[in-house]
């Protein structure tokens, strides 16, 4: 679906603009959560042009309907809920990033700084007033159209936010191949450190330390890709690379006969699509210093359970164990015979608990093997 000549030019800047606020963002991870949130922004700023004002003018019908069919599509339809609301809202969304690792980077002069590894905040934890006009309108009008809801809630929350941003630049350059600029040179070195005193008060041990650390310019010229700044060995570092590294599906594969990470996990809700159990969720504990939330089919629940790892259900103040029944279910009975796990409520809609929830996981491995390996937090 390439786009006419005339939209071409505009296309290939805010290409360009995308590629140098994805680089900014990937360096400014090396700082704090606020030089990360403001780059994560400015290059949602720039999903939305290439989406409303280049792409969408020039495709119009054609345009729409494959970005609301395919994955990365609704990856761009789901920005476009932050863009909207760090546009127009005057809340400040200070947890709009979640920090879900932190990697040590060392430093020639010794010592080492660190990288933090950033996902998006769930989409129920974003401040009501930053989702949705002030009250005292007659209606609590949305800052966003439905569909950047629903993408941001289906392809965008609890994301890794540098897979975001590839996806969203792998969707353009699918759609038009042209924008997929050349292969860029190779990097000696992947960042630049300058030193110089610290105020007084800020560093009691003394001595010249390590406070900027400068990166490569131009590398918006060319293909994007990421400079290795110790990187985590699944993560992607370009926009042709497949969202989750090939090891990861054989991963997953490979956890489905291990236990999960919590040391057991509260079984809290029941998920249905079209009034069929399809599987549970709740939360776990031992597994990190915060409570974790995890969804898994109801059979991976099944096999776990057999396995010996420990599913339990809270009923008046008691824990009552799950135990293995036939048919590849799980039960949990009581004294008086009744199975609660019969009774268990189904998850609230939309919520990090749902079976939309479930969907997201089973599509994206890397979020499936955090979840199982750790809990989503």
């Amino acid at each position: 679906m390439p786009l006419p000549d005339v939209a071409l030019g505009k296309a290939q800047r805010y290409v360009r603009a995308l590629r140098r606020a994805v680089l900014a963002y990937w360096y400014a991870t090396l700082e704090d959560p606020e030089a990360a949130a403001l780059e994560a922004i400015t290059a949602t700023l720039y999903v939305n042009i290439l989406d409303e004002a280049v792409f969408e003018p020039a495709l119009e019908t054609s345009y729409r309907a494959i970005r609301s069919q395919h994955r990365l599509g609704r990856v761009v339809t789901g920005l476009e809920l932050i863009r909207n609301c760090e546009t127009h809202s005057s809340i400040l969304a200070e947890d709009l990033l979640v920090q879900k690792q932190i990697l040590g980077v060392p430093l020639h002069q010794g010592g080492q700084i660190m990288r933090c590894v950033y996902a998006w905040a769930e989409y129920d934890q974003l401040p009501d007033d930053y989702r949705n006009l002030p009250s005292g309108t007659s209606d609590r009008q949305q800052r966003a159209r439905g569909e950047a809801r629903d993408g941001y809630r289906k392809a965008v929350q609890g994301r890794h936010v540098i897979e975001t941003l590839l996806d969203a630049m792998a969707f353009f350059e699918l759609l038009d191949p042209r924008l997929i600029g050349v292969d860029g040179p190779p990097l000696q070195w992947a960042y630049g450190e300058a030193y110089g005193e610290l105020p007084v008060g800020e560093n009691p041990d003394g001595g010249a330390q390590a406070w900027l650390v400068a990166r490569p310019m131009g590398l918006d010229r060319f293909e994007l890709f990421l400079p290795d700044i110790v990187c985590r060995y699944s993560e992607r570092r370009s926009a042709r690379w497949p969202a989750a590294d090939v090891t990861l599906g054989e991963r997953r594969r490979l956890l489905r006969d291990q236990l999960p990470g919590e040391t057991e996990r509260q079984v809290a809700h029941a998920l249905y699509e079209d009034g069929r159990l399809i599987g549970y969720s709740g939360y776990g504990s031992g597994g990190s210093s915060l409570r974790s939330s995890w969804v898994e089919r109801k059979q991976q629940v099944w096999r776990d359970v057999r396995s010996g790892y420990r599913y339990y259900v809270r009923h008046d103040d008691r824990e009552v164990d799950l135990t293995v029944g036939g048919h590849e279910r799980v039960v949990a009975f009581q004294p008086d015979g009744s199975d609660l796990i019969a009774l268990l409520p189904p998850a609230p809609p939309l919520s990090g608990l749902s079976s939309e929830r479930l969907h997201m996981v089973e599509e994206y491995d890397d979020m499936y093997l955090e979840m199982r390996q750790a809990g989503l937090h």
